[in-house]
């Protein structure tokens, strides 16, 4: 039986259809696969870069958020110990210039020698550690605060303690002027430093550590002992 040309020609580009389907279809199909596989590789890396990079972000912060907590932890035991050194040198400073002045208003002439001696060696020395607290201070204060603490140590410690109490003394001063400065250091002083420590302690969200002084009687004052 012959087939016509017609026929042969389908059967032919059939054949060819379906040998080269099964040939290139995998191959198609495979370059697809690979093509899929490359994308996904490049992907999954620029995932893991990203991932990199904000784990590394992470841990700047944390290291960022470390060092400011320990520079505030820092700043916050620096003004604690501005407190509680300035209070007690001021404090030292008002007993023993007090020392003197109460054996001159209560006359002993021993305990007067022994205090104006006290005074004289340890005087400057919390001078010298009231003054270095107040250079601390400028960095840990406010300006306004910073320049109240200068003020009061010249104008307060400097005139109205040691030069008062220097001018009383060679100058003779009679009983009258060493009461009027007895009193003004047993109840003024007191004022002025809760005066300039206390709206600091404030400013520095920190309790005063002159509480415990604030509106003394003179019956409550701790007196020198005879």
């Amino acid at each position: 039986m012959g087939f016509s040309q017609d026929f042969l020609e389908k059967a032919t580009l059939l054949l060819l259809t379906a040998g080269l389907s099964g040939f290139f279809v995998p191959y198609v199909l495979k370059q697809i696969d690979e093509r899929k596989l490359k994308e996904q590789k490049i992907i999954d890396a620029r995932r893991l870069q990203e991932q990199k990079e904000f784990d590394a972000r992470k841990l700047q912060e944390q290291k960022e958020f470390e060092a400011n907590l320990i520079r505030e932890n820092n700043v916050l035991e620096a003004q604690i110990k501005l407190l509680e050194n300035l209070s007690k040198s001021l404090w030292g400073l008002q007993l023993l210039s007090l020392a003197v002045s109460y054996y001159k208003v209560h006359p002993n002439q021993e305990r007067y020698e022994i205090a104006l001696k006290d005074y004289d060696e340890n005087s400057w020395g919390l001078f010298k550690d009231v003054r270095c607290e107040v250079s601390k201070a400028a960095r840990l204060v406010s300006q306004e605060k910073y320049d109240n603490l200068l003020t009061f140590f010249k104008d307060r410690l400097i005139k109205k303690v040691d030069e008062k109490l220097m001018y009383l003394i060679e100058n003779n001063a009679s009983s009258e002027e060493w009461k009027d400065h007895y009193d003004w250091l047993l109840y003024r002083f007191p004022e002025a430093i809760d005066d300039v420590v206390t709206p600091l302690a404030k400013e520095l969200k920190l309790a005063s550590p002159t509480a415990m002084f604030n509106k003394l009687s003179a019956a409550d004052y701790p007196k020198p002992s005879n």
